[in-house]
């Protein structure tokens, strides 16, 4: 119960912050991927394109920002990161296409057309089609992505308390703990 109540807490602290950045990655990644979308690429080729460039944006900027606090050291963080965001973005690229596809169903396609011809501007299909499917994944997506960077980052859901045969020195907090490559004369892990 702890644990779950410590997580929540890290939560609601931080995704908040991670979701603006996201906003921003998500931008990037919408305008790179309807481009290619419009274009007549494959949904699938096209988001793989506009989410490397959305997550690589998400990365830095939360690593900078939201996780600057990290356990993790940055090579070993944007090695993760490269590995998660590879499998991420191949499941979500084929989540997107699979959305598309129903969509572009027989069944489906006509109510859309009709949709899209009740609106006061004219919106392309194709727009539509991979616009909707990239609006329905990506909240899983910004969701999966705060618990991969919360791993990777090497967050801890609790704080390590100070050890008891030591007094801080005046004026420190006794729940601040320093990565033993950031004390004086300390070294890498």
């Amino acid at each position: 119960m702890l644990i779950l109540r410590a997580w929540l807490d890290h939560f609601r602290r931080r995704f908040g912050a991670f979701a603006l950045l996201s906003g921003v990655g998500f931008v990037c990644d919408f305008v790179t991927y309807t481009t290619l979308a419009a274009c007549h690429l494959r949904l699938f080729e096209a988001n793989l394109a506009g989410a490397a460039v959305g997550m690589g944006t998400v990365f830095v900027g939360s690593r900078l920002a939201v996780f600057r606090d990290g356990r993790t050291a940055l090579p070993v963080a944007t090695g993760l990161y490269i590995g998660w965001s590879a499998v991420a973005i191949v499941l979500a690229s084929a989540l997107i296409d699979a959305v598309g596809s129903v969509l572009r169903a027989p069944l489906v396609q006509p109510w859309l057309t009709g949709g899209l011809a009740l609106l006061p501007l004219h919106l392309p299909v194709n727009l539509a089609i991979s616009t909707i499917a990239k609006l329905v994944v990506t909240p899983l997506t910004i969701l999966l992505n705060f618990c991969a960077m919360t791993v990777i980052n090497g967050h801890h859901l609790s704080p390590r308390a100070a050890p008891r045969d030591t007094d801080p020195p005046s004026g420190v907090r006794a729940d601040v703990q320093l990565r033993r490559a950031d004390r004086p004369g300390g070294g890498a892990d």
